[in-house]
């Protein structure tokens, strides 16, 4: 009965799209109101099915119906309800279920927010959006069906994948991180009505940047929760490995980044429009080709899901959006060409143009290194791999230079900038950034690639900070304010400008957190036996006893834990543990992190001998992680702040609704 009503509203959800895909590019030719209206509601009953496919899916995964192969294969009577809820998300159908679901929701949220503004774009945003929600609907209408029933019903699941039951996180990353891919197609939607329209003006760009920028913020929260997860959860002590999939997630961020940035430029005058409009696409097609690398079995992953003959459409997906996207930049060409002269080669305009390139070629090495094993694969039959080192290598110099931009980009003006304002904005920066340098090598801080960091976030940090200082000064001097009213003041008036600085800090904190843990992590493998110990830096850890039982909320998992005493900088007794999964081999590391702001003692359970007690521990000393998620939290909250809404906007917003009513 459940797979009945679910599948019943995929089905009638792909037809609803195909209407909404019809009636809007007939009301967008024709420019009638009555289909317009008509394609726009019927995208919120799009919505509408998908909400109701899911949550058929989630009553049938939290009353374990086992009629349905889906949940047979991720859930079991064991299971708690909260990982029965989630499952929803934990493989290949039930995550094209939820990404249709969010996809939906994002196109309906963009048309009632503009179902009486841009009536020349929106038609055509409806009717991009529609086919890509009738493409999702498609794929669950035949080759990933999360519908499909067994018989004879079993009465017990396989029960999750077991790395995604072994963390609450698993319930926050995935949809952070579907919620900025899914997103992310409303600027191509958008982008594509602009070019068929011929409306590329600012007001298109002002709309799409916003748009850009919301699904940006869930993206990076997306990402920095899964380093989190990866860190809290796989026991290794790291908490980015580039693979293949964590690259997946990065690039659409690395071009949706270079886009915020050039639109800005774009939005002052006519140039690096056709790049404008190229970040946007490459950025659409990202998404669709992470979806691919995930879910087509082409990779091997903690992350990926098993192999699946959607693969075949996500490829067939990204042929098409990449022929439109440039299809419709060869066709509006002339458009989109610049009138301007060129930037000068010391302005602002020049800076941003520079960081476009960087995150662009950082962004096309991060994509040769992840498919090249597979292309290689695929012509020669030779299995090849690029590991984390070559990725280290090559990324390095793009993080350097977009770090020191990140400090000269603010301070230059727009225009040109004259010798007496390069040599005023940058001579104390680069002062505090060589100083904090020196004199943390001098602290005993090894390694040219910290140092090199921190001196480099040292001088965009003082740059940024010295922009508000100057920006406050002048508004104290005008307006009698005291120092602390005038920042605030001057902040909340240019949000955008303010938030942008701020999330650069976040980034500059996380840069050097990563920098210095990377760098000055140490570790040791241990065999310790009831009542030995062993030491790393400051810190020793006597091991008690080995325990073996069933956990209480599942008790088809088995728990083997190491009871240890830990003394040092930060002291306690922990249980570093295995996780015996029914469906999992071999077990599951479940580590233990202390943390404190300078650094986390990190332990994980490699192996036991039942029968000694004995105990293989692998222990590091990571510093200054806890700053990187700091760093990605600002981050986010500076993004947050640059869209949030000002006293002026709140109050135009509630003119035209008054005068409306």
């Amino acid at each position: 009965m459940l797979a009945n009503i679910g599948h019943g509203a995929v089905v009638i959800g792909l037809a609803v799209s195909l209407f909404t895909a019809a009636a809007s590019v007939l009301a967008a030719r024709s420019g009638d109101i009555g289909l317009a209206t008509a394609g726009r509601r019927a995208m919120y009953v799009a919505c509408g099915l998908s909400a109701i496919a899911c949550g058929v899916m989630v009553v049938a995964l939290v009353g374990h119906d086992f009629s349905i192969l889906y949940v047979a294969g991720n859930n079991a009577t064991t299971t708690p309800p909260f990982y029965s809820f989630i499952s929803l998300w934990a493989a290949l159908e039930g995550s094209i279920l939820f990404w249709t679901l969010l996809l939906t929701g994002w196109s309906s949220l963009l048309l009632y927010r503009y179902r009486s503004a841009h009536p020349a774009l929106m038609p055509w945003a409806a009717a991009g959006l529609a086919v890509v929600a009738a493409f999702f609907f498609a794929v669950m209408t035949w080759p990933g069906d999360p519908f499909v029933s067994v018989t004879p019903v079993s009465t017990e699941g396989n029960g999750p994948n077991a790395l995604l039951q072994n963390h609450p996180f698993m319930g926050l990353h995935p949809p952070l991180l579907y919620l900025g891919y899914t997103g992310l197609a409303i600027p191509f939607a958008l982008t594509v009505a602009a070019l068929v329209t011929r409306r590329l003006d600012g007001e298109w760009l002002t709309l799409v940047r916003r748009w850009t920028l919301v699904p940006w913020i869930f993206l990076t929260a997306g990402i920095v929760a899964g380093a989190w997860w990866s860190y809290e959860v796989l026991g290794w002590g790291g908490y980015w490995a580039w693979d293949p999939v964590e690259n997946a997630a990065l690039l659409p961020w690395l071009t949706a980044t270079a886009f915020i940035h050039s639109a800005m430029v774009a939005e002052r005058g006519r140039s690096l429009r056709t790049w404008t409009v190229i970040l946007v696409t490459t950025t659409f097609v990202l998404t669709l080709l992470g979806t691919f690398l995930t879910r087509s079995g082409v990779i091997e992953s903690v992350h990926s899901f098993t192999q699946s003959a959607i693969g075949a459409w996500f490829l067939a997906a990204v042929l098409a959006a990449l022929v439109v996207g440039a299809g419709m930049v060869v066709w509006r060409v002339a458009d989109l060409a610049g009138t301007g002269p060129p930037p000068a080669l010391v302005s602002r305009e020049s800076a941003f143009l520079l960081n476009n390139l960087l995150f662009a070629g950082l962004a096309f090495a991060v994509l040769f290194g992840t498919l090249y094993p597979l292309l290689a694969e695929a012509l020669s039959g030779e299995r090849l791999s690029v590991g984390a080192p070559w990725f280290d290598r090559v990324s390095a110099p793009f993080f350097a230079a977009l770090l020191f931009l990140a400090g000269v980009g603010p301070a230059l003006p727009w225009g040109a900038a004259s010798w007496e304002i390069v040599r005023a904005r940058f001579v104390l920066p680069v002062l505090v950034g060589v100083g904090a340098a020196v004199v943390l090598a001098a602290a005993g801080l090894q390694g040219a690639a910290p140092l090199l960091t921190i001196g480099l976030a040292g001088f965009s940090a003082t740059v940024l900070v010295g922009e508000v200082v100057r920006a406050a000064r002048g508004r104290a001097r005008s307006s009698a304010e005291d120092p602390v009213r005038a920042a605030w003041g001057v902040v909340t008036r240019n949000r955008r400008r303010y938030g942008g600085y701020l999330a650069h800090v976040g980034v500059l904190v996380a840069a050097v957190a990563v920098a210095v843990s990377a760098s000055g992590s140490v570790q040791v493998t241990a065999i310790l036996t009831p009542g030995q110990s062993a030491s790393l830096g400051a810190y020793t850890v006597t091991h008690r006893q080995l325990i073996r039982e069933p956990l209480a909320a599942d008790p088809r998992v088995f728990e083997t834990r190491a009871e240890l005493d830990v003394s040092g900088p930060q002291a306690g007794s922990v249980s570093p543990a295995l996780r015996d999964y029914p469906n999992s081999v071999p077990a599951i590391a479940t580590p233990t992190v202390m943390t404190s702001i300078g650094e986390d003692f990190y332990l994980t359970l490699m192996a036991y001998d039942p029968d000694s007690g004995a105990v293989t521990l692998r222990l590091f000393i990571n510093p200054l992680v806890a700053w990187i998620w700091v760093g990605g939290a600002v981050v986010v909250l500076g993004a947050g702040f640059a869209i949030w809404p000002g006293h002026r906007a709140v109050a135009s917003a509630a003119t035209v609704a008054t005068a409306k009513a």
